[in-house]
């Protein structure tokens, strides 16, 4: 497909906007922790870089001809739905156990998935719930939206599962790093977390296209 100036630009400010709006949650959730000290500041540093650069990964992963594709608006409602989510956990002392758990221990990648299930369900309950959003929406605002991306079940539940292990690999990711640099915090966990949902969605799209590209080729151009 020929790149348009057009086209170009419509990628361009649906990029902007869904990293705008990403930034925004992530504003929100860094209020759960305490930036007390220059580590923290790095955290929030690399988050943002790590954010930024996830949803670059994936304006490039998709057509450029709508503003808004199926897995950006699945990405922003499951992250808003994430952030209501871990608000409500923190309420309900899952978070700070949480905290002081991954803190104290060492876990891998199985255990410290349970062990986010177990501590923070309305999180990944949220994130579910809002990534779900994205299939009814998506039908009543595009015509023929059954086939793409995110619009059917499967697909969109598909989806969140990278999501929710992208979440608990950037956790283990970011606290190994934070181990490195001379202790844990909880800055560095929910940076893993945000940053690892964001990274979850770009494999998921990667590996759709993949998937797509290697059977049906001619299917790839009807994708959002």
């Amino acid at each position: 497909m020929v790149r348009t100036p057009a086209t170009l630009w419509s990628r361009a400010a649906s990029g902007t906007f869904a990293a705008a709006s990403l930034l925004a949650l992530l504003a929100w959730v860094w209020r759960l922790a305490i930036v007390s000290d220059r580590h923290d500041t790095f955290w929030i540093e690399l988050t943002i870089v790590a954010t930024i650069g996830g949803v670059v990964a994936l304006g490039w992963l998709r057509s450029p001809r709508v503003a808004m594709t199926a897995p950006q608006i699945m990405l922003l409602l499951g992250a808003a739905g994430m952030v209501a989510g871990l608000t409500y956990d923190e309420h309900s002392g899952g978070f700070t156990a949480l905290v002081s758990l991954c803190q104290a221990g060492k876990e891998d990648f199985l255990g410290t998935l349970q062990l986010h299930w177990r501590l923070l369900p309305a999180m990944h309950l949220g994130m579910i719930a809002g990534g779900l959003a994205t299939v009814p929406l998506l039908r009543t605002l595009r015509r023929g939206c059954r086939r793409q991306f995110c619009a059917r079940l499967a697909q969109n539940l598909a989806c969140s599962a990278w999501m929710i292990a992208g979440m608990s690999a950037g956790v283990l990711g970011f606290l190994q790093l934070a181990t490195w640099a001379g202790g844990r915090s909880p800055t560095a966990m929910l940076g893993g977390m945000f940053a690892g949902m964001v990274w979850g969605m770009v494999a998921s799209v990667a590996l759709y296209r993949l998937w797509f590209a290697l059977l049906a080729p001619r299917l790839v151009r009807e994708e959002v």
